[in-house]
């Protein structure tokens, strides 16, 4: 299991490098699409927009 602190990023402000969730909030690790308008988030598993954690360079 990890603690809290293993999700934290390196400035230890408590903040996670990973998107979080739209639905549930967690932490989310990667997208799976599942359609053009459908994806799931893992590890959570709700269904989210294919885009969530893309960066707009």
């Amino acid at each position: 299991m990890r603690s809290q602190s293993d999700e934290r990023d390196d400035t230890g402000d408590g903040t996670s490098p990973l998107p979080d969730c739209p639905r549930c909030g967690e932490p989310v690790a990667f997208v799976t699409a599942t359609g053009p308008v459908t994806a799931s988030a893992s590890p959570c598993g709700c269904s989210v927009p294919p885009g969530l954690g893309q960066r707009d360079d």
